[in-house]
C-alpha cells in the first residue's frame, strides 16, 4: 500500500480541476494554491451510531473545523445500522449535499449507495472504514495495523508468555481486518515457537458490547482463565472486564482496548485496563473537515499511498496512533486536553 501514485480509474470520477493540493501521509499538513473556491458547501456527515463515546467527539470537532471554513454540515448517526445509512445517504442527496463522508456500518451493503452518490458526480470521504467496490475519492483512517502492532506489544510485554483471548472487530470491517494483522504480525514469532497462544480467535457478529460480555462470560464457564485479553475497541473491553468481574479476574487478566475512551483511562488509572490506543480525535475530525471542502471544490489530490477497495484503487490518507498505558497518560490523552486529568482520575482510590 506504498510507493505508488494513486489513480482512480475513469469509472470511479477523476477530481477535476486546475488547482492541487499535496501533501504526506505521515503527517497533517495541507498546502493550497488557493483558497476555498465553492461558497456555503454543504457536507453530509454520516456517523456510526451514538453509543461510542468517540463518535460524539468526531461529530463535535468535525462540525466547529468545517464551519470556520464556512461549511455547512448535515450530521446523520446510523444507529449501527447499515440500512438506515443508506436512507440518511440518500436524504442527503435530497437535501443536496456537495459532498459526503461516511463512517460505514457495512462496507458491503453500502456499495451500492456510494455508487449512486458518485454517479451523481458527489466526492465521497471513507471516514476511518472502508466501503468495497465503490470507487470512492478518499479513504481517510488511522493505520490499523499500527494499532494492532501496539496492542499485541504491550500484551507480550506484560504477560511473557501465556494464552490471550482475540476479540476482534466485524470480519466485514477492513479496518478490524488491519488490526488483527498488526496483531498477528507481531505475535507471529511467539505463536511459532509456542510461547503465546492464541485460545480463541473470535469475530463477533456485532459491535455491541452485550455480545462481548456474553461472548467472555460463556468462555469462563467452561474454561480456564486467560492471561490477556485483546479487545478491538474500549466498549467492547468494559464489557469484557464486567464478564471477568463476575469471576473475580477484574485486574487480574490483562485487558488491552482502543480509542482511548474516558471510561477506558479510567480502567488505566485504576489498573482494570492494561493500555488504550490514542486516535487523536482532533487531528482526524480537523483533516477530513478540510479534505471534504476541497473535494467538494474539485481540487485535485496528489497522493501515494493507495488501496485497492475490490474494484478501484483509492487514494488512502493514514494517521498514526498513540499507545496509552499508566506511564504515559499525562503525557498523550491529558495534556492534549482529550480527557480532563480530574475526569481520568476521579475513579482511583486513594491507595491505588
Amino acid at each position: 500500500m506504498t510507493g505508488k501514485t494513486a489513480v482512480l480509474p475513469k469509472a470511479a470520477f477523476f477530481l477535476t480541476s486546475l488547482f492541487l493540493i499535496t501533501f504526506f501521509l505521515q503527517g497533517c499538513d495541507v498546502s493550497k494554491e488557493k483558497e476555498q473556491s465553492k461558497e456555503n458547501v454543504t457536507i453530509g456527515l454520516v456517523l456510526d451510531s451514538l453509543v461510542e463515546e468517540r463518535w460524539t467527539r468526531d461529530r463535535n470537532i468535525f462540525i466547529s473545523a468545517a464551519q470556520r471554513r464556512g461549511a455547512k454540515v448535515i450530521v446523520q448517526f446510523g444507529e449501527g445500522n447499515a440500512a438506515n445509512q443508506e436512507a440518511q445517504i440518500n436524504y442527503l442527496l435530497e437535501q443536496g449535499m456537495d459532498v459526503l463522508v461516511l463512517v460505514a456500518v457495512d462496507p458491503h451493503y453500502l456499495t451500492k449507495a456510494v455508487l449512486d452518490v458518485r454517479r451523481k458526480r458527489i466526492p465521497v470521504l471513507l471516514y476511518e472504514r472502508m466501503v468495497y467496490n465503490a470507487g470512492a475519492n478518499l479513504l481517510l483512517t488511522y493505520d490499523g495495523e499500527s494499532v494492532g502492532n501496539m496492542q499485541s506489544k504491550e500484551m507480550s510485554g506484560r504477560i511473557g508468555s501465556g494464552t490471550i483471548l482475540l476479540y476482534n472487530g466485524m470480519g466485514r470491517d477492513f479496518y478490524a481486518q488491519e488490526v488483527h494483522r498488526g496483531i498477528m504480525d507481531t505475535l507471529a514469532e511467539s505463536i511459532s515457537n509456542g510461547s503465546i497462544v492464541i485460545v480463541e480467535d473470535h469475530w463477533p457478529e456485532s459491535s455491541l458490547p452485550e455480545e462481548a460480555f456474553s461472548f467472555v462470560t460463556a468462555y469462563l464457564e467452561v474454561n480456564p482463565p486467560m492471561d490477556g485479553i485483546i479487545a478491538f475497541n474500549d466498549l467492547q473491553a468494559e464489557a469484557i472486564i464486567q464478564a471477568l468481574a463476575l469471576k473475580r479476574l477484574a485486574g487480574k487478566v490483562v485487558v488491552i482496548g482502543a480509542d482511548a475512551d474516558l471510561a477506558a483511562c479510567q480502567r488505566i488509572v485504576g489498573g482494570t485496563q492494561a493500555m488504550t490506543v490514542y486516535k487523536p480525535i482532533n487531528k482526524i475530525a480537523t483533516v477530513a473537515a478540510d479534505l471534504a471542502i476541497d473535494l467538494a471544490n474539485d481540487y485535485r489530490f496528489t497522493i501515494h499511498n493507495g488501496i485497492n477497495d475490490g474494484t478501484y484503487r483509492i487514494p488512502y490518507y493514514q494517521l498514526v496512533p498513540v499507545a496509552v498505558t499508566i506511564d504515559n497518560i499525562e503525557e498523550t490523552v491529558i495534556l492534549d486536553g482529550f480527557h480532563l486529568r480530574d475526569e481520568v482520575y476521579r475513579n482511583r482510590l486513594p491507595d491505588q
